[in-house]
């Protein structure tokens, strides 16, 4: 190469990396670019990172995402704020901005991958099915009146590129994004509510649409090589469904339950998302696309799907986007704003939009009859911008269809309605009320033991994390004597931890639906099923399964319950785990039940029931420590069905305080009334026997507790006596589980008997109880 041609060469070189604009990687030299890049680069994420913790510590007082702080700290970088002065703007000169930009665009795309991943891809057609009419409802709506003010004002907006561009502009104002919905309901904890759930469905629907749109994107952008274009999309989808979805699939069949994915397997998929990217950017496609496809291609959860967003998502949210946020801020320039009436123009067309699509929601009130309040809400919800939105505006000024002035105006809207609707979104929901229909009256859903007859069917949702525990619920069922008077339907969950996937699932166990491998979900229903039916027709099974965050389950569990108009929630009690958290997490999931449903809760603290009661012929103890109170109330009414089992042996210990320390004169006659009306009915069974004892305090009751037998297979206690007890307050410092009690706390713990002795905590809230006079009632409920 002569020397002339190597100084044009040069030359235009460096006129590209003086264009903001120019996004590709290359590899430099350090004539040409400056020694100093790389302590650059280093020194601009860490600056970010400090503006952006330090934005966050002040902002989540005010109940403010993490994408408004990343926005804000990468404007504060950029030319509107520090970028201004001359000094500080020697940090994030183009020359210095290769790197910046070359890292956003890895951010962009594996961003898109996770999120594309983590959709439950078979559950896509079914939740559209579900809520089409309102997702269309939301869509036209405000799509009409985007379109129509754009087209009708356009002239005055002279920023925003005309011709076909206009139609995606008003489709990208007027539609949710699947990926910002879902963050924001995790981030809202939301994720298992209806009100979340119907706005992921929308959002869903809305993606499908998107993806149609990425492709006559796609197309528009490359309509001078239109055929080339279209031979490579055809090509790279042949090539992800074909080749790369069969090794996926094959990669999940040979990794054992259980076991990480092999290391090597791991770093491909890492890998291919940038490689796909890189592809179809380079042969005339958006880089989009490739991360769209690879996403589509890998199943999400476990056991390939949950790796890979594990070892991928810190990565991508702490390296590679805080150089997209930069790259945002840099875009972003109030200086720009030169012409006000365009600005005014497009903020009304844009506020429009989002005014539109509450509208909407009210619309939806004639079929669903949402309450106001909710869907005020929904609207909101719906309204929520994030990291997508602001990839397709950094798409749309590097291929020039927007200046900086719409780019800026654009955002700014953006960011502000964020800042304000999620605030509003966290200080009006409320998590009590997880429904969306007015007309759903709680007290007709709440149901207890005490209050279901004796003669008729028991339902049951029993939550089930890991296969021990099917022998021993099971076993428990049975011994609550089903009979064809009396029979007892269990609805078995199995409740799985939300892990790789970005919607929260609750729906029937679907056991003809063909899967890649088998997994714990079919070993549990399979033995559910096995062992319901080979005891006695009275007892059947729905199996049901719950994918949801810990700290949000008890939603679904709640709401489930009170859709099946269950009484009784029997959740087992983990302790001794090999994960602390984890364990920690099971235990605020018990207690937030306890909290949250509307009946009554059975906690089970297993040490081994005994096989034996498998079998037609067992014998099985039942010891029962009645002290009074709600609670205790639950317990006989549990109880009342077990006496009636031929081959069960019930021991009532009726502990009563001397100086009578009851509460108030109604609970010691609600107490007294339940006691007599089980002696009643059990008077003459030999299996029941009831004994009184009688303690000074509570020492004395905990002594007497202690120097019971171990001759018995189960021990059955409320929780507690009742709200701001005595013997409560007293005992509160020695409690280690919260969720068991102050006596139940004790029977589980090692120091009685080695901890081999199961226990079944019961607890209903007060406030869920009918109150009934004893005096005046002819009968129990």
């Amino acid at each position: 190469m002569s020397a002339s041609n190597l100084t044009n060469h040069q030359q235009n070189f460096e006129n590209r990396l003086l264009d903001k604009n120019f996004t590709t990687c290359v590899t430099y030299h350090k004539n040409l670019v400056g020694a100093n890049a790389f302590p650059v680069f280093l020194l601009q994420i860490s600056l970010f990172s400090l503006i952006s913790q330090l934005l966050h510590l002040v902002l989540k007082r005010l109940k403010q995402p993490k994408v408004v702080c990343n926005v804000l700290a990468g404007i504060i970088l950029g030319p509107s704020v520090l970028g201004h002065f001359e000094r500080w703007n020697a940090i994030f000169h183009p020359e210095e901005m290769l790197l910046v930009n070359t890292m956003s665009i890895m951010g962009g795309i594996y961003f898109i991958f996770i999120v594309t991943l983590k959709m439950d891809k078979a559950r896509i057609l079914k939740t559209v099915r579900n809520g089409w009419s309102v997702s269309v409802t939301c869509l036209v709506v405000p799509f009409t009146i985007s379109s129509f003010l754009t087209s009708l004002l356009h002239s005055y907006i002279p920023g925003v590129n005309k011709g076909p561009f206009l139609y995606f502009f008003s489709v990208t104002l007027a539609k949710p994004f699947f990926p910002v919905i879902a963050h924001a309901m995790n981030e809202l904890n939301l994720l298992t509510s209806e009100l979340g759930q119907l706005a992921i469905s929308c959002s869903i629907l809305s993606e499908l649409l998107s993806w149609m749109n990425l492709i006559l994107a796609m197309l528009f952008k490359a309509n001078n090589h239109l055929l080339k274009t279209e031979i490579t999309f055809c090509a790279l989808v042949f090539f992800m469904f074909f080749i790369v979805r069969p090794a996926v699939k094959w990669i999940i069949r040979t990794t054992p339950e259980g076991k990480a994915v092999k290391e090597i397997y791991m770093v491909a998929m890492l890998l291919l998302p940038g490689i796909t990217g890189a592809l179809s950017d380079a042969t005339g496609l958006n880089f989009m696309s490739g991360a769209v496809l690879t996403g589509l291609v890998v199943p999400a959860g476990p056991p390939l799907g949950s790796a890979v967003v594990k070892k991928s998502e810190i990565i991508m949210e702490n390296i590679f986007m805080p150089f997209f946020y930069i790259q945002i801020g840099q875009l972003f320039n109030v200086y720009s704003i030169t012409n006000w009436k365009a600005f005014a123009i497009l903020q009304i067309i844009i506020l429009a939009a989002y005014f539109a699509r509450v509208a909407a929601i009210f619309l939806s009130l004639i079929f669903y009859k949402i309450s106001i309040r909710n869907a005020i809400l929904f609207g909101l919800i719906l309204n929520i911008k994030g990291v997508i939105e602001l990839l397709l505006l950094t798409e749309w000024r590097t291929h020039k269809y927007v200046d900086d002035q719409t780019v800026t105006t654009i955002m700014l809207s953006h960011t502000a309605v964020t800042a304000i609707v999620i605030p509003l979104i966290s200080m009006y929901y409320d998590p009590n009320s997880t429904r969306l229909q007015s007309s759903c009256k709680l007290e007709k859903r709440t149901r207890t033991l005490g209050t279901t007859s004796m003669d008729s069917e028991l339902r049951i949702l029993c939550g089930i994390h890991h296969e021990d525990s099917i022998h021993n619920i099971i076993n428990l069922l049975k011994a609550l004597n089903p009979t064809e008077m009396s029979p007892i339907c269990a609805y078995v969950v199995h409740l799985v931890e939300l892990v790789g996937r970005a919607e929260s699932l609750s729906a029937p166990y679907d056991a003809q639906r063909r899967r890649l491998k088998e997994n714990s979900t079919d070993r549990i229903m399979r033995a559910v099923t096995n062992q319901t039916k080979s005891s006695c027709v009275s007892l059947t099974s729905q199996p049901f399964k719950i994918i949801a965050p810990y700290h949000t389950m008890h939603e679904s569990i709640c709401k489930l319950a009170e859709d099946k108009f269950a009484p009784l929630i029997l959740i087992p009690f983990h302790k001794g785990l090999e994960f602390q958290e984890i364990e920690t997490c099971l235990h605020q999931l018990n207690l937030n039940i306890q909290t949250y449903a509307q009946c009554t809760i059975g906690i089970l603290v297993d040490s081994g029931l005994p096989r034996s009661l498998s079998s037609t012929h067992f014998s099985y103890d039942v010891a029962v420590f009645f002290l009074g109170g709600a609670d205790d109330r639950e317990v006989m009414a549990l109880v009342s069905r077990m006496a009636g089992h031929p081959s069960l042996t019930v021991t009532v210990f009726k502990i009563d305080f001397k100086g009578n320390q009851a509460e108030n004169e109604c609970e010691r006659q609600l107490d007294e009334y339940v006691m007599n009306e089980f002696r009643e009915r059990n008077a003459g069974n030999a299996c029941v026997v009831c004994r009184e004892m009688m303690v000074n305090d509570s020492t004395e009751l905990m002594s007497s507790i202690r120097l019971i037998e171990n001759i018995y297979d189960l021990v059955i206690v409320g929780k507690q006596r009742g709200i701001g007890s005595p013997f409560e307050q007293e005992m509160k410092p020695w409690l280690e589980y919260a969720e068991l009690g102050i006596i139940g706390d004790m029977l589980a713990s090692a120091d009685f008997y080695g901890g081999t002795m199961s226990v079944l905590v019961v607890h209903c809230t007060e406030n869920q109880l009918i109150t009934t006079d004893p005096i005046n009632a002819e009968s129990p409920a």
